[in-house]
């Protein structure tokens, strides 16, 4: 304990600072924040493109050419569905003489009444038959599935995500779409297209299936910090079907390109689906270095993270209006600063988290969330309260937060469109550095830095007003303008030092410049004070790309 108390004590003359100023410095360039920024868990997609189910009508009559007298209707094969659900179709064609045209009317009626009841496979069909007393006799087979065909890429993985399908009774919609979700959620694999066919008087259905077994995408912004950046460069890539049909290697590295000792990170992710109703396993391990240039160059600070992860993910809700994922994780954080070579600072976190995150059809426009409580543990190290190498010294390793975020994207008038985001945290006591939240950067307090303000809890939003030009100006795709404004505020328990409130507001355009080049640039002006970083209060001009191969 006499060693790390004076390792601090000369770390805090070093600075050359007052306290809470020096403390800051190091706050911003913490390498833990950092990789928070960088790699801030995805939020919620809105989903894959809906794969397109083909079911084709089969409704048929076979009575002959002439019209019959039909007094009343019975239905033949019925397993779910109740004859009291088409009483009202029946009551359209009894007591009627019905041509040819008119019986397949009501074979079609039949069939649409059982797909709108959620059976996307039905058919019914009249057979020949003599009528007794009128009755008229319609066979309804509702859609069962005994077969399924994979053409293009036949992985296995698909086929044990679709086999629930087979001999489970008549497919609903529900069904349907769940588990051809769940199988174009497999890594490097999708769905081009599924068909259901009968074949002598089996169900089949033949899905065609798709594969991309590598990706890459590297992304060049100017969202940096000066110390950090403020060019920064990531690379992120996966493999899939490494070493079995349904897994997946990633990798993600980040780097300031022009001065590449400021800032490198790296992380190595596997995940291997474990089940057939969507369940995977991932583990997961990051290691990061930094010395910060620019007004903190002469203070020789640097400093190292690693941290290791082991998760679940569960899909709980799988539809194409509506989908919800839950998820668990346990990790270990370790991240350490020094100055001219003697440890300033050093904490410890063994957190388990879970969540839930995913997406709706909401008020005419698309909603995604996501929510995660996190429960720091006094396991593995973990810094304890009052640690003095602790990056705050009324904090430790053992806390509670609640984290949120929402947005909501819908089109209003023409090519006009809105998008409403929020996001907040609440915390149960003090919080070391890197669980901390912040304003600045990103999707919030676009015209300031990353962090510019933290603190324990906090709220924040943003509103987006957007508006779509013509498909294609010249070799731009799809360009788009916008204009925001957004805010926030973060405070900080027990009247520990640091929050504040941001304003800022600005405007941009973004656009594919081809099919795989994304591009956006905008301008963000400052409504609330000067940025750390230059002292001024000037707009500021960010930029992205992202290419993906």
């Amino acid at each position: 304990m006499t060693k790390r108390l004076l390792a601090c004590v000369i770390a805090a003359m070093l600075i050359g600072a007052p306290p809470a100023a020096g403390q800051r410095a190091l706050d911003r360039v913490n390498p833990g924040t950092i990789e928070n920024r960088e790699t801030s868990p995805v939020k919620p997609a809105v989903g894959p493109p809906p794969t397109p189910i083909i079911a084709p009508r089969t409704s048929t009559v076979a009575t002959g050419s002439a019209a019959i007298t039909v007094g009343a209707i019975t239905l033949v094969g019925l397993q779910v569905l109740k004859p009291s659900e088409f009483a009202d179709v029946f009551e359209t064609y009894v007591g009627r003489t019905l041509s040819p045209g008119a019986l397949a009317g009501l074979a079609d009626a039949i069939v649409d009444r059982a797909r709108a009841r959620g059976y996307p496979f039905a058919s019914a069909w009249i057979e020949p038959q003599t009528l007794t007393a009128g009755l008229l006799r319609v066979r309804i087979d509702e859609g069962s599935v005994e077969d399924i065909r994979v053409s293009g890429n036949d992985n296995p993985a698909i086929r044990r995500a679709l086999a629930p399908l087979i001999g489970s009774g008549p497919v609903t919609l529900k069904a349907l779409e769940r588990r051809l979700l769940l199988a174009g959620d497999i890594d490097g694999l999708w769905l081009k297209r599924t068909q259901f066919v009968r074949e002598q008087g089996r169900g089949v259905l033949l899905v065609d299936v798709g594969r991309d077994r590598t990706k890459l995408q590297v992304t060049l912004a100017n969202d940096g910090t000066k110390p950090i950046g403020p060019i920064q460069l990531q690379l992120d890539g996966a493999i899939s079907q490494l070493f079995a049909a349904d897994d997946s290697l990633s990798t993600t590295l980040i780097t300031t390109p022009l001065q590449p000792s400021e800032f490198a990170y790296g992380r190595l992710r596997y995940a291997k689906r474990v089940s057939r109703t969507g369940t995977e396993v991932s583990f997961a391990g990051s290691y990061s270095t930094s010395h910060p240039g620019s007004y903190l160059n002469d203070r020789d600070i640097s400093g190292k993270g690693w941290s290791l992860t082991g998760a679940l993910l569960q899909p709980l809700l799988r539809s194409r209006k509506a989908s919800v994922w839950g998820q668990a994780s346990l990790s270990l954080r370790q991240v350490s600063q020094s100055r001219r070579d003697v440890l300033a600072r050093s904490d410890r976190l063994s957190v388990a988290r879970v969540g839930v995150y995913g997406f709706s059809d909401a008020l005419g426009g698309k909603l995604r969330v996501n929510a995660t409580l996190s429960q720091g543990l006094d396991i593995l190290g973990a810094t304890r309260h009052g640690d003095p190498l602790a990056s705050r010294g009324d904090a430790g390793g053992t806390f509670t937060t609640l984290s949120m975020f929402a947005d909501w994207t819908s089109p209003t008038v023409g090519p006009a469109s809105v998008r409403l985001s929020a996001a907040g945290q609440v915390a149960s006591k003090p919080l070391l550095v890197s669980e901390e939240v912040g304003l600045g950067g990103g999707s919030f307090l676009r015209a300031y830095d990353y962090s510019e303000r933290m603190g324990d809890q906090g709220y924040m939003g943003s509103a987006e007003v957007r508006f779509d030009l013509r498909d294609k100006i010249g070799f731009v795709l799809k360009p788009q303008v916008y204009a925001f404004i957004d805010g926030g505020r973060v405070t900080n328990l027990r009247d520990g030092y640091g929050g504040g409130t941001l304003f800022s507001t600005g405007g941009g355009v973004r656009a594919s410049i081809t099919r795989t080049v994304q591009a956006s640039a905008e301008i963000a002006v400052p409504l609330s004070g000067i940025r750390y970083d230059s002292g001024k209060a000037n707009p500021v001009f960010n930029f992205r790309i992202t290419k993906s191969f």
